[in-house]
């Protein structure tokens, strides 16, 4: 009976020994420097749209978008598209960009007529996906276009502090 009962130990502690032997490994990793903890996410790639300060109709203009992460430029995008509509989003145009490097990606357009328009860029990289979106202004507008962009941008801000302040409480 005791050799039974000291085989179960020994047993035991083989069985324990393996297992801790894994999970170090697993906390180091292939190289012995640390893995990322569950509690550090990885950074939020983000887009910043950038415009010309002025365009004019029929006139080819540049548009770009910078893709970083953290303080890293993104060379790598999956995908960089930019979707372009003036009152329908359902019209809207979508634009593969080029890349340029130093993490921009860029397109040129001719914008056919005065008015407001709206620009988004689509950007897939590194497994996420961002979809900033700014409005642009081509030639000359009218006074209610004018108040309805404003109007839209006071909604947008409204609509992300709201967001920013849930964001804070959870």
């Amino acid at each position: 009976m005791k050799i039974f009962q000291l085989l179960i130990f020994i047993l035991v502690l083989i069985l324990a020994t393996a297992c801790s032997s894994n999970t170090e490994e697993k906390s180091e990793g292939n190289n012995g420097s640390e893995t990322v903890s569950a509690e550090e996410e990885p950074q939020v790639v983000e887009a910043n749209i950038i415009l010309p300060d002025t365009i004019f109709p029929k006139e080819e203009v540049t548009l770009k978008v910078e893709v970083t992460q953290g303080k890293e430029v993104v060379e790598d995008a999956n995908e960089v598209m930019f979707e372009i509509w003036q009152d329908d989003k359902e019209k809207s145009e979508m634009v593969e960009a080029k890349h340029e490097g130093n993490g921009i990606y860029s397109i040129t357009k001719l914008f056919e007529q005065d008015g407001m328009y709206y620009v988004q860029t689509h950007v897939t990289a590194r497994d996420m996906h961002v979809m900033p979106k700014k409005q642009l202004i081509v030639g000359q507008v009218s006074d209610e276009e004018m108040k309805q962009m404003e109007e839209e941008m006071q909604e947008e801000d409204s609509y992300e502090n709201h967001e920013h302040e849930e964001s804070e409480g959870q």
